[in-house]
């Protein structure tokens, strides 16, 4: 039995959070389902800061469109796989919303499927391009003819876990360090990771960058931006100061910089603007499944 992470609701939205069974911890950060059920949604527009994780998304309700420094106006293939965001980027949605995804740990695309993250970046890529057009075509047709909440989750874990049981992969050196700059929002040195590793810190980065998709500086820079997005979502008002030392950037003109990187707006100007989706993104509390 999959226990219920988290919630949020709006009018006419509920997004649901889900943990893993433990075998797929190493590998999946949770799972979603977003609807609108029995509502039509009308030019809503949600806003996300890059969280640092791929993901896999199966969408039974309308076609939406993205935004982003790469796309001015992306349609968004029905089913298909996101690799890592490096900016951030809004979705524009109308009419009857029905997602329901797959948020994996930065390094798990590679390990799982061996897939070659670096590719993605930015991208949304058709599913049946990267995975058995029928397999796909199946999953999708029992997610969009289903209303049970749980059976939509059952199907997505059971996507990860048939892939488990055919290659059991086991998390290299490389997941580790990833994981690890997740847990702690991007504040380490990265020097640190290599303490235990028999490797050059180039040959490091080469390694880390097949398997994610960045650079392992570039990576803890998002995870940090992500981890201030956390903090400010739903609030109308934000101690600046405190929350650019308790991130450990080194001074005010700092943080201000790398956040106008990553959102293309100043801390204030992104608070005031009410980025939505930020407080969706979270990483979500970790449930055992029974």
């Amino acid at each position: 039995m999959i226990k219920l992470n988290s919630q949020y609701m709006r009018p006419n939205m509920i997004y649901r959070k889900f943990s893993p069974r433990d075998v797929l911890k190493p590998f999946v950060e949770c799972y979603f389902v977003w609807e609108s059920p029995g509502e039509v949604v009308k030019d809503f527009v949600v806003e996300s800061p890059p969280s640092g994780f791929c993901s896999v998304v199966f969408n039974s309700g309308d076609s939406y469109f993205l935004q982003n420094k790469k796309y001015e106006k992306l349609i968004v293939p029905k089913q298909f796989i996101a690799g890592q965001a490096i900016y951030s980027y809004k979705l524009f949605l109308s009419g009857n919303i029905s997602i329901a995804g797959i948020v994996y740990k930065p390094a798990a695309l590679a390990t799982l499927y061996e897939l070659p993250v670096y590719e993605y970046t930015e991208e949304r890529i058709e599913l049946g391009k990267v995975f058995r057009h029928d397999e796909i075509a199946r999953i999708a047709d029992f997610i969009e003819k289903t209303d049970d909440t749980m059976e939509k989750v059952s199907l997505l874990e059971d996507f990860v876990l048939s892939e488990y049981k055919r290659r059991e992969p086991v998390p290299d050196f490389i997941d580790e360090a990833a994981n690890l700059i997740v847990e702690q929002n991007g504040m380490l040195n990265i020097n640190s990771l290599l303490e235990n590793i028999y490797m050059s810190r180039r040959n490091f980065e080469r390694r880390f960058f097949k398997k994610v998709g960045l650079s392992p500086k570039y990576y803890a820079r998002i995870r940090r931006m992500s981890h201030v997005m956390n903090q400010i979502a739903g609030k109308k008002k934000v101690d600046w100061a405190r929350l650019f030392l308790d991130c450990e950037f080194y001074d005010q003109s700092h943080f201000i910089k790398d956040f106008i990187e990553f959102t293309g707006r100043t801390p204030q100007q992104y608070l005031e603007e009410n980025a939505e989706l930020a407080n969706l993104i979270d990483k979500p509390q970790q449930e055992k499944l029974l």
